[in-house]
């Protein structure tokens, strides 16, 4: 090639990427406005049961199965009744029902509205206002605020949940659509109860404040005779958390109660697994109609488990888990198990090992981007770390999986440069 044709292209190369550092924020926009269209969680796209299956219920997860949409069906048709565009018709694509159906009790006796901002975001105590005056901190000020946000869409306190985590839509929180009373003052009974009674826990992650937190602030007097007649009666859903819900005796007591004025209400459990499902625990679940069983995995080598979730073994969490899934295959009235999985810095390139795992026992699965500790956290990497985990996700996962880790992708690509952002939309997306 003649020196003048060389010159000739390295001129146009360089005004090439002058134009792009000019306009690398419009490039990125423009990438950014095409990835939305293709990855985005869609509250207008129905639930798609074919291959790598659709958005699932409640933990921001996806059901990666080999089943055929028969078989899919027979597992979800008792956990979904509409659509979730049915659901959420008449309501704009960043609403959140959360706020106008639940409430969470945490274990110190702080009183919430939502799971994924914890006790951070108290809106009352149990211990300063007893059950029966529920009603006068689920319509706080703060509460009313919250309410308010969604119904005029100008959101503040959960901007960073529905931009990234879109956890407002998933088909869990949005199951008692039909049902919430969409004013910022609640007058209704509440329809979903988040129950997190204690902290009691049997392992001592690192990762985790909960198991230090008390026990035994739910008594008669402020929880348990006030709430047969004004709660239970009334509730469609209970979502438990811990510590670890089933070695609590509170947990049991919950499930009878409940059972006794309210044998219809829906149940959703998060536990570690770090437990054996007993012939007395099978007889007792049998009872009641679960939705999702929602099992904590870190980490399926077995040094990094045991180092993330201490005591316990990764053997017998598994040995565990396949006695679960055989246990569900007798039911009556077969629930979701899925799969959460903290994605960290000592566990970032498993992830493409766990879409095979979740594959192989056509379980759902959620993974959610640590956060804290910081020191944890890819999102602490430098830039050069984290465009290197994305190039091992491009290389290692195959491109129609990228949906189901997106709660991963999007944040570590928003993090980088714009021209950066252009480039892994545009290979995310292609």
């Amino acid at each position: 090639m003649a020196c003048l044709e060389i010159l000739g292209l390295l001129s146009l190369a360089g005004s090439i990427f002058d134009f792009m550092q000019k306009h690398e924020i419009l490039i990125s926009l423009i990438l950014f406005r095409e990835l939305e269209k293709s990855l985005k969680l869609s509250y207008s796209t129905d639930l798609n049961y074919q291959g790598v299956t659709g958005f699932n219920l409640v933990n921001n997860c996806f059901l990666v199965s080999n089943m055929n949409s028969a078989e899919s069906h027979v597992i979800m048709d008792s956990m979904q009744k509409l659509s979730m565009q049915e659901l959420r018709k008449g309501l704009h694509g960043r609403f959140c029902l959360v706020p106008f159906t639940n409430i969470i009790l945490e274990p110190d006796g702080k009183v919430g509205i939502c799971r994924n901002k914890g006790d951070n975001f108290p809106i009352g105590n149990i211990k300063d206002q007893p059950l029966d005056e529920i009603w006068n901190i689920r319509n706080s000020e703060k509460a009313q605020q919250w309410r308010r946000e969604f119904l005029e869409d100008k959101i503040s306190i959960c901007e960073n949940e529905v931009n990234y985590r879109k956890c407002h839509l998933e088909y869990g929180f949005n199951t008692l659509a039909q049902d919430a009373e969409l004013s910022i003052v609640q007058q209704q009974k509440i329809l979903r109860l988040t129950a997190n009674l204690n902290g009691q826990c049997n392992l001592r992650c690192p990762f985790c404040t909960v198991w230090q937190s008390p026990n035994g602030n739910y008594n008669d007097e402020n929880f348990w005779n006030p709430a047969k007649s004004s709660l239970f009666p009334f509730l469609k859903e209970i979502d438990m958390l811990g510590g670890e819900p089933f070695i609590q005796a509170d947990t049991y007591r919950l499930i009878q109660e409940v059972s006794l004025v309210n044998p219809d209400c829906h149940w959703f459990f998060t536990t570690n697994l770090a437990w054996s499902l007993s012939l007395k625990v099978s007889e007792i679940l049998d009872k009641i109609k679960i939705q999702i069983l929602t099992v904590s995995i870190d980490s399926l080598t077995p040094a990094i488990y045991e180092q993330l979730r201490p005591p316990a073994k990764l053997n017998k969490i598994l040995n565990h888990l396949e006695k679960l899934i055989e246990y569900n295959k007798k039911r009556i009235r077969p629930f979701q198990i899925a799969i959460n999985s903290l994605v960290m810095k000592e566990t970032w390139q498993e992830l493409p090992e766990f879409l095979r795992f979740t594959q192989k026992y056509q379980l759902a699965f959620n993974p959610i981007l640590l956060r804290t500790p910081q020191e944890s956290s890819l999102m602490s990497f430098t830039h050069q770390q984290k465009r290197e985990v994305l190039d091992f996700y491009l290389k290692e996962i195959p491109k129609n999986h990228f949906k189901l880790i997106t709660p991963i992708l999007i944040p570590l690509i928003e993090s980088l440069s714009p021209i950066d952002r252009a480039y892994y939309f545009s290979a995310i997306n292609s």
